[in-house]
């Protein structure tokens, strides 16, 4: 069984568009743990309107942030890998989770992820996140908690880092990989996901994620792992 964990926060209409893909999966062997941030409108129900009560759990966060809710939402599964969704995430086909979950045929696969801009992107994401993103997945790093799934015996030896800020997928994609394990990148496992930003809001986002990434990387005593911003900006 595979648990699909959704951290969530008054996204009603977006998690009703995404329960109809759900539903229709051709892969149905999964439960569904929604990790509630303080919602207000009532998103955390809109599960039981698709699945079974049995298959769904309502997990809540006081103190959000998204390596604990990561944590949060796997100490609650009961599966045997864990599908990571933003609730504004939509599984372009019906295979998204029957072909994500193909992957760990391969034992060293320690996770799979898709981070490419999709169709719904803005133009400056899909060239700056692009740009970055081949960067990421050519060094065997580019988990993104935004659409993956990773195998829950590897997370009960080494979770999602709650120090952290950001980036807690890029420093537990880098953590096995120095172990030997590979991350995966399936374009047939891929979702549309846009947060609508600029060009400003992309290079906002992505500084304050390398400032976390460059800490990583000390600690790992790596600098291979780099993405585009590393090479554009001097900070």
């Amino acid at each position: 069984m595979t648990s699909i964990i959704i951290r969530v926060k008054n996204e009603r209409e977006n998690l009703d568009k995404l329960f109809k893909i759900l539903k229709n999966q051709t892969y149905q062997e999964f439960e569904i743990i929604v990790v509630n941030n303080n919602s207000t409108d009532g998103s955390e129900k809109v599960a039981f309107d698709y699945f079974p009560k049995d298959r769904v759990q309502i997990v809540r966060i006081s103190s959000f942030s998204y390596p604990r809710a990561c944590n949060l939402g796997a100490e609650k599964s009961k599966g045997k890998y864990l599908a990571y969704l933003s609730a504004h995430s939509f599984p372009v086909s019906n295979t998204w989770l029957e072909d994500g979950l193909s992957n760990f045929k391969d034992e060293k696969a320690a996770g799979v992820s898709c981070p490419i801009p999709s169709v719904n992107s803005t133009n400056a994401e899909k060239v700056l996140y692009g740009i970055n993103n081949k960067i990421r997945v050519s060094k065997g790093v580019g988990l993104v908690n935004t659409n993956s799934i990773i195998r829950r015996d590897l997370w009960k030896k080494h979770k999602f880092d709650e120090n952290l800020k950001t980036a807690e997928d890029y420093e537990w994609a880098i953590y096995w990989k120095s172990k030997g394990y590979s991350i995966v990148n399936d374009l047939k496992f891929s979702v549309n996901h846009s947060h609508n930003l600029g060009v400003s809001g992309v290079i906002t986002q992505e500084l304050k994620r390398r400032k976390v990434t460059n800490k990583i990387n000390k600690q790992f005593n790596t600098t291979k792992y780099q993405s585009f911003f590393h090479f554009i900006f001097n900070t």
